[in-house]
């Protein structure tokens, strides 16, 4: 056994190039798994241990009014361990926006990074969130200034903080990732409520600590028409959007690693298989000296275990920055105190699946050639036995095939495996290609899409009275009512009714490429498809704020990917019974308004460039997936075809020695390759496009439904990776015919 150790040493110093490539098959299948699992579980990790060190609430209700009365309900409520009641508020920093809450007792405490805890008695005292300090240099005992009610306001900073229930802030409904230049969160005293902002109005948050098994319909029952809005940990964005991206990042994890582990397999599996048949005259020897079938097995296995173990601990060794170079971009979005990137026991299932393939593979390939006797295996390869294959049955069309043809289309046929895995190589390539290259497609045509062809409004402005604003600017035409609803049937959870008045900013079509037009509700794909609701179904409609319930039947399914809940026209929401009261103006670029009028304005470019700014955070990601899935199919096709080369050595060489050109071979090896590409490459594009709409749909949320796009420039970009790489096996083959050695091929021939 010694000697055979020796050997295995010498046996990698010689063959390194079929070694490394099985080493770095073993490496990319660990550094994609855990690479991307220490992502997932440490960012669920990171976010859970805010979540719980904070106390995180569960429920979020906002009402015109909370009364002492409503607190009492909703304490009473079972499951309901705390529930407290505060006053947000919005207020302007020169251009900017800061949303200031006070609270006596907050459930959701604020994490401080700088300054002084939160104190429910300072009178002048400010605590901002950490990200708006940043973008604007603010520091411990700066003043603020903030306008409110046309006077200036001034505070000073006793803290700068992080709050669990800002984890994803956006500012407002209208950006997709945050925008912590323009919008800021601040938490106040409510003494300093009154005392500086001079409001004494009623409370009209609460924070709601436990689980009510029906915690929506309670908040409805008790606040009645004074209900604004209600969301739980699944529904407030700025906390939903983490704790999605968390399961976003561990599906993509499972759905790349099981595609990758998969070729990675077919990779080390040719890979060890090419190595051993081309030792089968040692293998052969070693039996004529004595070795046992066991111990040249065990000689070989040991090839997977050495390089499949060093392949996988190298792996395991570069996955922690993978890990945190997911971890890095998610920085950039997610409002977090500590990160971390932490593994689950699945990773060290995964290291022994790939080394136990590897040995697995090795100890397989060598049985074959140890079952049969060593003279036999000394004179050459092992024997085939050729047969006729059925295409030879039609004479016909068998005798009107070219030579070469014929060849080619036999050894398709009678090696049926190879052919497969060559078949599956090229399809897998597909697959990882049209995702890789379709995903950034698809998330910047949803960005194209909403903010091109959707709306085509230039500003939103947003008004606090419609009817005064609407009768002193009868110029004033596009209005839309954004109200947080009750649908019946739904799929759990309040969603947007979009009321839209006359004009021509609202383009959004129907999946039959129809418009929003009188007569019933239009439902957001993403809606339905989670609510099974299809066109003709009945519904009922509650809006927050008002006790009536409202009837319609979807007339239209909506292919908007943003603002998942349903659309109506004013004159249909009107004649219904509903109160058309909307606060938001979509103008063009030509419209002229005082900006004292206004409250707030969003220019719809801005909304584009944040909506890029969220593509651009997952584009590192998609570029990672586009590299590692690049190196794979290199590798996979390019074993596949030594191993095609290794299995054919005596052919070629047998058809060299009766006198065929070497540009002859090249052609049958070509033909070859051509009929197994293209059908790999069928087989790959709707894979591709399946798998690609598998990928896209991982990002989406109860807000936001990603679909997939692709085109032909999608479908030519990944075809010709994987025709140049898989045509590129036959330049290979033929100069390795030049340095076939004709008398050790054509040993045993009779």
């Amino acid at each position: 056994m010694k000697y055979l150790n020796k050997k295995l040493l010498r046996d990698v110093k010689n063959n390194w190039a079929q070694f490394f490539s099985v080493f770095l098959m073993a490496l990319l299948s660990i550094v994609v798994f855990v690479g991307l699992q220490g992502a997932w579980h440490g960012l669920q990790d990171s976010v859970g241990s805010f979540i719980n060190k904070s106390t995180l609430a569960n429920y979020w209700v906002q009402s015109s009014s909370v009364t002492n009365t409503d607190l009492k309900k909703i304490n009473s409520l079972s499951g309901v361990s705390n529930a407290q009641r505060g006053t947000r508020l919005q207020v302007k920093q020169n251009k900017h926006y800061v949303i200031i809450d006070a609270y006596e007792h907050p459930i959701s405490q604020s994490y401080v990074i700088k300054g002084k805890k939160y104190n429910n008695q300072s009178v002048n005292g400010i605590w901002i969130n950490k990200e708006y300090a940043q973008h604007h240099h603010l520091a411990i005992n700066d003043t603020l200034k903030f306008s409110v009610n046309k006077r200036t306001v001034l505070f000073k900073v006793k803290g700068i903080v992080q709050n669990p229930t800002r984890i994803y802030f956006t500012g407002t409904p209208e950006f997709i990732a945050p925008n912590y230049s323009n919008y800021g969160y601040a938490y106040i005293s409510p003494h300093a409520l009154k005392a500086q902002l001079n409001y004494h109005g009623p409370n009209n948050i609460v924070e709601i600590k436990g689980n009510h098994h029906n915690m929506r319909k309670a908040t409805e029952t008790i606040f009645g028409k004074r209900l604004v809005s209600f969301n739980s940990r699944s529904t407030l964005p700025d906390v939903s959007n983490a704790l999605d991206r968390v399961g976003q990042i561990r599906n993509l994890s499972y759905l790349f690693s099981f595609i990758f582990i998969l070729l990675a397999i077919l990779a080390m599996y040719t890979t060890i298989q090419r190595l051993i048949k081309s030792q089968y005259d040692i293998i052969a020897t070693f039996k004529a000296l004595g070795f046992s079938n066991f111990q040249v097995g065990i000689h070989y296995a040991s090839f997977g275990l050495f390089v499949g173990g060093l392949g996988s601990l190298t792996g395991l060794i570069i996955s922690p920055t993978i890990s945190w170079f997911v971890l890095k971009k998610q920085q950039q979005m997610f409002s977090i105190p500590h990160w971390n990137i932490s593994y689950t026991y699945s990773v060290l299932f995964v290291i022994l699946a790939v080394i136990s393939i590897c040995i697995l593979s090795a100890f397989l390939a060598a049985r074959s050639a140890t079952k049969g006797l060593p003279a036999i295996f000394l004179r050459g390869k092992e024997e085939s036995s050729a047969h006729k294959i059925f295409i030879e049955r039609w004479e016909w069309l068998w005798t009107h095939i070219p030579y070469a043809g014929r060849w080619a289309i036999r050894d398709v046929f009678i090696n049926r495996t190879r052919t497969l895995m060559g078949i599956i190589g090229v399809a897998g390539g597909m697959m990882l290609m049209i995702a890789g290259v379709g995903m950034p497609q698809s998330m910047n045509h949803l960005v194209d899409k909403a903010y091109t062809q959707d709306f085509t409004y230039d500003k939103r402005l947003t008004v606090n009275s419609y009817s005064q604003y609407s009768t002193e600017h009868p110029q004033a035409k596009q209005w839309i009512q954004l109200s947080p609803a009750h649908f019946t049937p739904d799929d759990g959870y309040n969603r947007l009714l979009v009321v839209v008045g006359h004009g021509d900013s609202v383009n959004s079509q129907t999946t039959t490429g129809g418009t929003i037009k009188d007569g019933g509700l239009y439902v957001t794909q993403g809606f339905a498809k989670r609510a099974h609701i299809k066109i003709g179904d009945k519904f009922k409609v509650k809006t927050f704020g008002y006790n009536q319930h409202s009837r319609f039947r979807v007339k239209g399914i909506i292919t908007s990917e943003t603002n998942q809940g349903a659309y109506i026209t004013k004159r249909t929401w009107e004649k219904a019974g509903g109160t058309f009261a909307p606060t938001t103006l979509l103008v063009k670029k030509n419209y002229t308004y005082n900006k004292n009028e206004i409250d707030s304005t969003i220019k719809i470019k801005d909304q584009k460039s944040n909506a890029y700014n969220f593509v651009n955070n997952l584009m590192s990601i998609f570029i990672l997936i586009i590299v590692l899935g690049g190196g794979l199919i290199v590798i996979v096709l390019y074993n596949l075809g030594s191993l095609s080369f290794v299995e054919r050595t005596r052919d070629y060489a047998t058809l060299r020695v009766l006198g065929t050109h070497r540009n002859e071979i090249r052609n049958l090896t070509l033909i070859e390759n051509l009929m197994t590409t293209f059908v790999g490459w069928i087989i790959g594009i709707p894979a591709g496009i399946w798998f690609l709409g598998q990928y896209v749909s991982i990002f989406s949320t109860i807000n936001l439904e990603y679909t997939r796009y692709f085109d032909w420039k999608t479908i030519v970009i990944s075809s010709v990776f994987v025709w140049i790489c898989s045509l590129s096996t036959t330049l290979f083959i033929s100069r390795r015919v030049k340095r076939i050695d004709m008398v050790q091929a054509l040993k045993g021939v009779e």
